[in-house]
């Protein structure tokens, strides 16, 4: 091998599943390097906008059970360790048509990764939430466990626990190589180089630029907008009185969070995200039409909001072709691994994720998230 090693592992970004992979590897006392290009916690990727849904029954595969199970034992531990309040379950709500597809695949999720949930027909869930105007055929379906988590304050926290336990963080450092050779990894920054055993890609938005060319199809950095709207009387979207929410009806998919500033309540758009070519450059203002839309959506599916946003913003995240993460080694038995593409949803099991990976990279072996691999890009 030529010259020494700087580290054991290399981690490019350290951002939402970067700074938890650091504060893993740490704890399990691996020497690590972090690279960010901006600072952990900043607002140009997935990380920025207050806060991030944590949900236990998770429309998107029970798959995710045990993933979510041990996330919610690792955000308490990294709480414990940082002294800091990160998650707040205030319960979380699933809103649609109790015959419609997103209500029935959540169920079907929930029951078989064993979360308990409460289904309210449309009557109960206006005498337990009057802030939600359902429909006829509607149902909201409560998840006690679920709730929120502060993002930009997650991100620090474990980026300076992984400091803590001696990880080395490069702060405004930009990557320019990943470069995998036989016996290691070389990282190269300007015209410096780093030479580590292993290297993790988990920059977000910026990872498909380190992988195969022939992977681009299937990942796409998209820009996901967030907006913010004024409640008439604030008590009432606290968070013990206003769980978290998802809502899809007919062709509108809105979700939102309890206010944290006392005056503002987030809820946003699920499906105004468009494809983004340079995550360095894009509009994060809002348009006409976007604000339209979710003005419209507030309007009628909310009360007690005024139905224009007091502010907005957007970030981007690497999104795949088919929703689910790509998370392994980019070769059988490789020096080179990625996590990304986790389209918007995978802050709330991020540690958990972290963990999986530093244990596989301590133990030599492949990622055990067989749905995740990255073999099924072919």
């Amino acid at each position: 091998m030529p010259g020494e090693l700087d580290a054991e592992v290399a981690v490019i970004g350290v951002g939402t599943v970067g700074s938890m992979l650091m504060w893993q590897l740490a704890r399990r006392g691996v020497p690590a390097i972090g690279f960010e290009r901006h600072a952990p916690g900043h607002d140009r990727g997935a990380v920025g906008g207050e806060t991030r849904l944590f949900r236990m029954a998770y429309a998107e595969g029970a798959q995710y059970g045990e993933l979510l199970r041990q996330a919610l034992r690792c955000w308490r531990e990294l709480e414990s360790e940082s002294a800091t309040a990160l998650l707040v379950q205030c319960g979380g709500l699933a809103i649609g048509e109790l015959s419609g597809d997103y209500i029935d695949r959540l169920l079907v999720s929930a029951r078989t990764a064993g979360v308990p949930v409460e289904v309210f027909d449309r009557k109960a869930a206006h005498d337990h939430y009057p802030q939600h105007l359902l429909r006829d055929g509607e149902v909201a379906v409560l998840d006690r466990q679920a709730g929120f988590l502060r993002c930009e304050p997650a991100v620090i926290a474990a980026a300076d626990a992984a400091e803590r336990h001696g990880a080395t963080l490069l702060r405004h450092t930009n990557v320019d190589e990943v470069l995998e050779r036989d016996d290691h990894v070389e990282v190269r920054a300007g015209d410096a180089v780093w030479r580590v055993r292993d290297a993790v890609l988990c920059a977000g938005s910026w990872t498909a630029r380190f992988l195969p060319v022939a992977w681009r199809a299937h990942l796409r950095a998209r820009r996901v907008p967030l907006s913010w709207f004024a409640a008439r009387r604030p008590e009432e979207f606290t968070p013990p009185r206003f769980p978290i929410f998802i809502r899809r009806t007919d062709a509108v998919e809105i979700y939102g969070a309890p206010s944290v500033d006392g005056v503002s309540v987030k809820v946003t758009t699920g499906v105004g995200s468009r494809p983004v070519d340079d995550p360095d450059q894009f509009e994060r203002r809002h348009g006409r039409a976007e604000i339209a839309l979710i003005s419209q959506a507030v309007a009628e599916l909310l009360s007690g909001l005024h139905p224009h946003p007091v502010r907005t913003d957007s970030f981007t995240d690497l999104y795949s072709s088919d929703g689910t993460p790509l998370v392994g080694r980019t070769t059988p038995g490789g020096r080179l691994l990625v996590a990304a593409g986790f389209s918007g949803r995978g802050f709330k099991y991020a540690p958990a994720l972290a963990a999986v990976v530093a244990d596989a990279l301590v133990a030599g072996t492949e990622v055990p998230l067989d749905f995740m691999s990255p073999s099924r890009l072919g």
